[in-house]
């Protein structure tokens, strides 16, 4: 793993931000690192503001889609809506299920079946709306390339709303809206919002139409829940929206996530990204994975506490299905790149299958792109029809990719890190053949190099409790807001390294005052580093490890580590 360290910020403007903000250098020299470098800037950053939110209005379309919803409330129109079957999405269609029928809109939520159905607007959904008298169709997390699909709305008599983050393709859909910050790129507050942020700007216009604005602020839960679960980058109102969406879901109103959150045994916990991203969203995920989507969005709408425990239960036995899975396809993957005697020479990983499960080849893509660090596809023909899920890593652009090669798709979709595709099963050997030779000609080789960014040097005397407060102040953290990595050179350690369950490196590094345990997880292969005198230079983040009544200790956590006379570039 290759180790940058950030430039070290003037020593002049580090102690006058240090100064003038009261707050400690080393911490004053990573904001001014990570582009907080004025007054306002590092106020806004650790002491957010739901007041600092936008105006809903300034998404484009926004304001002719909150005057035809309210033209659909008072002429009593049913309303279709219309999510995706991903956390983000089930996150969005329950927010604005909610918001309506607050509102006393007659609403039809409809999630696809993944594997029935796929991803993106369907005439079959189309269809079942129109029979229930719709009128208005509204989408959340998807849309944005649907241009037939919404024509054939159109045609049956039913307006369409489409709300989506995902890029635009050339033209757009034929709708009464395109409701999308990606149609404003110079917003930068609001250019990354999730598919359910952009959901919450509507239902905050709607709100604010009829002066019940602060209402919508019950629902930063599901706000938090799906923005966090579809990784996108926590700065601007992500990050708002995230920071007190946690606060409101520690403490949230809705048995289904009350009761999801006990199976899980975290109910009463205080609540991390990453609790939702490796134990909330896998699990609200499952039901859609493996079987049928319509589960996870009832447990986020339902007020009946016995219906909650039923839709937790079922959801935790689909949860435990998916991780089986995940596994034996996992292994299979795996199996089959090593096979493969040109595996190291190139620069994509592109397997078919005809058995894996279509639901489940999404989180192996992911699990293969961390092991090897190799974008990464795999498509299955279990039904007939060839349908993918990829992964990318830093610096490739997948959908870009997916789009040059696109004369042999049937549709695809996506960001930048993760896309989808659907293709005929005998255009498979071609499309790969096109997308080896785009990544040949694209990704150049550094990128494939694992990068782990290091924020400033540690002294371990450093280490103390004020430290932790101010770091947890940088909260809440996910891409383009990480979690500050510190550089401890020459770590003075002080008791034999132990392996644990053989995986985990376990040891203790001191500094003047007292020791702090240090783990690194995964990390067995490591233990070599120290069979030998030479000196030990540790890449960790410092977490709190709770005690009792908001007493804690602090743990390093390993990121990475070198030995020797190695100098960090």
């Amino acid at each position: 793993m290759r180790w940058i360290l950030r430039n070290t910020p003037d020593e002049a403007k580090i102690q006058t931000i240090s100064e003038s903000l009261r707050v400690p250098p080393l911490i004053a020299s990573i904001l001014i690192t990570r582009s907080y470098d004025t007054h306002q800037k590092i106020k806004s950053y650790l002491f957010p503001s739901l007041d600092e939110l936008s105006d809903p209005f300034e998404i484009p379309n926004l304001e002719q889609a909150v005057e035809r919803i309210l033209f659909a409330l008072k002429n009593r129109e049913n309303i279709g809506l219309y999510g995706d079957y991903d956390v983000d999405g089930l996150c969005g269609t329950a927010l604005l299920y909610l918001v309506l029928t607050r509102l006393g809109a007659n609403v039809f939520p409809y999630i696809p079946n993944r594997l029935l159905e796929g991803y993106g607007l369907s005439r079959k959904a189309i269809k079942y709306l129109k029979d229930n008298n719709a009128t208005l169709l509204i989408t959340i997390d998807c849309g944005i390339t649907n241009i037939e699909e919404t024509r054939y709305a159109r045609e049956l008599g039913i307006d369409v709303i489409i709300t989506d983050h995902h890029e635009p393709i050339d033209n757009l859909p034929p709708a009464y809206a395109v409701v999308t910050p990606k149609l404003s790129p110079d917003n930068e507050k609001i250019y990354h919002l999730a598919g359910v942020g952009v959901a919450f700007k509507l239902a905050q216009g709607l709100y604010k139409a009829v002066s019940i604005e602060d209402e919508i602020y019950q629902h930063l839960d599901l706000v938090a829940l799906g923005t966090v679960a579809d990784i996108v980058p926590l700065i601007g109102e992500n990050r708002i929206l995230t920071r007190f969406g946690l606060r409101t879901l520690e403490k949230t109103s809705k048995p289904g996530l009350r009761a999801l959150m006990q199976k899980a045994h975290i109910w009463g916990e205080e609540l991390a990204t990453w609790k939702i991203v490796f134990i909330l969203a896998p699990r609200l995920n499952s039901a859609g994975r493996i079987s049928e989507p319509k589960a996870s969005l009832e447990l986020l709408i339902t007020y009946d506490n016995y219906k909650a425990e039923k839709f937790a239960e079922f959801i935790e036995k689909e949860n435990q299905r998916r991780k089986q899975l995940d596994e034996e396809i996992f292994k299979q993957a795996v199996s089959r790149f090593e096979s493969d005697p040109r595996a190291s020479e190139k620069k994509m990983i592109i397997i078919d299958d005809a058995n894996w499960h279509i639901g489940v080849i999404g989180i192996v893509a992911s699990r293969l792109v961390e092991k090897y660090f190799k974008p990464t596809l795999l498509i299955s023909t279990k039904n007939g029809i060839g349908k993918g899920s990829g992964r990318s890593v830093a610096g490739f652009h997948l959908l870009n990719a997916i789009k040059s090669c696109g004369e042999y798709l049937l549709k695809f979709g996506g960001h930048t890190q993760a896309a989808g595709i659907a293709i005929e099963p005998d255009k498979i050997e071609q499309f790969k053949r096109a997308m080896l030779e785009y990544a040949e000609l694209n990704l150049p080789d550094d990128t494939l190099i694992p990068t782990l960014t290091i924020d400033a040097k540690l002294d371990p005397d450093e280490i103390e409790p004020n430290l932790i407060q101010w770091l947890d102040l940088f909260m809440p953290f996910g891409p383009q807001n990480m979690r500050p990595v510190f550089l401890i050179e020459n770590a003075q350690i002080i008791c034999e390294p132990r392996i644990l369950n053989g995986e985990h490196i376990r040891f203790r590094i001191k500094n003047q005052k007292r020791a702090f345990d240090v783990i690194g997880f995964n990390m067995s292969d490591k233990f070599i580093l120290f069979n030998s005198s030479k000196p030990i230079h540790l890449a960790v983040v410092l977490e709190k490890k709770e005690w009792f009544q908001g007493t804690f200790d602090i743990e390093l956590k390993l990121k990475d580590i070198k030995s020797g006379d190695w100098r960090i570039p």
